[in-house]
């Protein structure tokens, strides 16, 4: 099962310290309650299983290519609805009965969100959040320890093959699954609005999960995206391993936006059938705006109203790209010198290049 290959991978490669082995344990009873909450509610309310999620907008890309301010820039819209962090962290419908209300699991998130902070210093910089805040729907696919996030904080490294070159068909039903049982009848036409890089080398599997997703693809120059991506990897890692090579991280970097990046190439090689709508990097962090009314354009939706405009300006405007610190990184200290990423990504830079122009590091 997914569950053993990553405790087992883990624990063959992961040089877990003290707070590492602590980590793991904690993540896996937290998820494994998740799953439990999950049956309990399905048990009681069958018929949740079918509530309809009307053709979710979901944004993925490379890490580190704008897809979490997109995300919050969508999220501000009253229309859309999102998986907050708290919701994130204790996934139980709203509908389960002597659950704690939002206000208590809020709190929790908070301090749960302080203390991650603390126990890894200069996250915040590289990726804030705030309790009621959108947080990554691949938060779900950890329920099903098919995730991205185990990857980065664990050199787990038959794990890692796993995630990236397997169809994770069974995951994704179940990821699906939960979106269901977390959609409120009242909200049901509120459409999801949903975020994970993850999603990137499982696009097939997402899309028989979910018909009819309709998907944003952020894109960045692969060089600067990579050795931002395992400059988080080694921020996260830090208080779970010992020692760290920058070096391996780096390859590991590489490795998975490569493997990655072909798999995402191989559907989008097929004919183009409306679901796919590119942003460039650039453009959304000079323009966030207009690249969120070109979306809308897109979706067919109704244009951008003055309450969600008046909204996401004021978010980027409290929320400037330094708002936590600078994310500082080099390339060399991951040997990731950007001739030698570009070359890995050749056929993504034949097709996208002009979409990845460079702009401020975020």
């Amino acid at each position: 099962s997914a569950l053993s290959l990553l405790i087992e991978s883990t624990l063959a490669t992961g040089r877990l310290s003290p707070t590492g082995e602590e980590v793991l344990r904690s993540a896996l009873l937290r998820h494994l309650r998740n799953r439990l909450y999950m049956q309990a509610h399905l048990e009681r309310r069958p018929h949740a299983a079918d509530t309809p999620l009307d053709a979710p907008l979901i944004v993925t890309g490379l890490p580190r290519t704008g897809t979490t301010l997109l995300h919050n820039l969508l999220a501000q819209d009253p229309r859309h609805r999102f998986l907050p962090l708290w919701r994130a962290l204790h996934p139980v419908p709203e509908e389960a009965p002597h659950g704690p209300d939002e206000v208590t699991l809020a709190g929790q998130a908070e301090t749960w969100l302080e203390r991650f902070y603390a126990m890894v210093p200069g996250f915040r910089a590289i990726h804030g959040l705030t309790p009621c805040g959108p947080e990554e729907c691949d938060a779900l696919l950890q329920n099903a320890f098919a995730s991205q996030h185990f990857d980065d904080m664990f050199d787990a490294e038959a794990y890692s093959r796993w995630f990236y070159e397997t169809d994770l068909d069974r995951e994704y039903a179940y990821y699906a699954l939960q979106l269901r049982l977390l959609t409120p009848g009242r909200e049901a036409n509120k459409r999801w609005v949903l975020k994970s890089p993850g999603h990137l080398g499982q696009l097939d599997a997402l899309r028989r999960a979910l018909p009819g997703a309709r998907i944003v693809h952020c894109h960045r120059d692969p060089a600067r995206a990579a050795a931002s991506y395992a400059s988080l990897i080694i921020t996260v890692r830090r208080p779970n391993s010992e020692p760290l090579s920058p070096e391996r991280i780096g390859e590991q970097a590489l490795w998975r936006g490569a493997t990655a990046m072909t798999r995402a190439l191989r559907v989008r090689a097929g004919p183009d059938d409306g679901s796919f709508f590119d942003v460039s990097y650039a453009d959304l962090v000079a323009h966030p705006i207009a690249t969120v009314t070109r979306i809308y354009e897109w979706l067919g939706a109704a244009p951008l109203d003055p309450v969600a405009e008046t909204a996401m300006r004021r978010w980027v405007a409290e929320n400037p790209p330094d708002r936590h610190g600078a994310h500082s990184y080099d390339p060399r200290f991951f040997d990731l010198p950007a001739d030698r990423v570009r070359s890995q990504f050749v056929a993504y830079l034949d097709r996208f290049e002009p979409l990845c122009a460079s702009a401020g590091i975020i």
